[in-house]
């Protein structure tokens, strides 16, 4: 996914809350797009609209304008899995897919090995995995050793992170015609919630 080369503004960004906003918004795509490693200063900053120089006066150089654009993306996909899910902590099977933006920069980040960057959302208390990881320990009174609880909460997260990232080419390997794509998506749902139900509870 490319990034567009030219400005998302026809006019120059004024003002210092539009421009980090704007500056923001361009990482954030950028991080989508092609990944930490590859992100540039300068497109970064041409796609925003702004002097290349604003990034170092408000984000003090490439990695915090990266850092704020990965936090921003995590905090818009933590509105919207809470939203999804009625404000509780677990949001319903499958609905990664409808922040690519997000999903996109997280494995980008994962495959070029930055953590750091990837685990922001930890730190700054806006995982929605780990939301819903505490509140089903909660609900299970489980203590922190407890590897079969944490092992089963793996799987289902690599199975919903490596649907999102590979659906299309899953649906090739499972031989499954354009037509009938919505039903395996509603299949696989229910094989989720069900396995999600025998080992978390309802």
């Amino acid at each position: 996914m490319p990034l567009d080369p030219n400005p998302s503004e026809s006019l120059p960004v004024r003002g210092g809350d539009a421009v980090r906003r704007a500056l923001v918004e361009a990482a954030a795509d950028a991080l989508a797009a092609a990944g930490p490693n590859s992100v540039s200063v300068r497109d970064v900053a041409r796609r925003a609209g702004v002097n290349h120089g604003q990034v170092h006066h408000y984000f003090g150089g490439k990695r915090g304008l990266l850092e704020a654009g990965m936090r921003s993306l995590a905090a818009e996909h933590f509105a919207h899995a809470s939203e999804r899910a009625g404000g509780g902590p677990i949001p319903p099977a499958l609905q990664l897919a409808d922040d690519p933006r997000y999903w996109r920069a997280i494995c980008q980040c994962v495959m070029e090995g930055d953590l750091e960057l990837a685990s922001i959302e930890i730190e700054e208390g806006i995982s929605v995995p780990r939301r819903a990881l505490e509140a089903l320990a909660e609900r299970l009174s489980t203590t922190g050793d407890d590897l079969d609880f944490k092992a089963n909460f793996a799987a289902i997260c690599a199975l919903q992170l490596g649907w999102v990232a590979l659906e299309d080419f899953v649906m090739l390997l499972a031989d499954v015609a354009e037509s009938d794509r919505a039903a395996v998506r509603d299949r696989v749902k229910l094989l989720i919630n069900g396995w999600f139900e025998k080992n978390f509870g309802s």
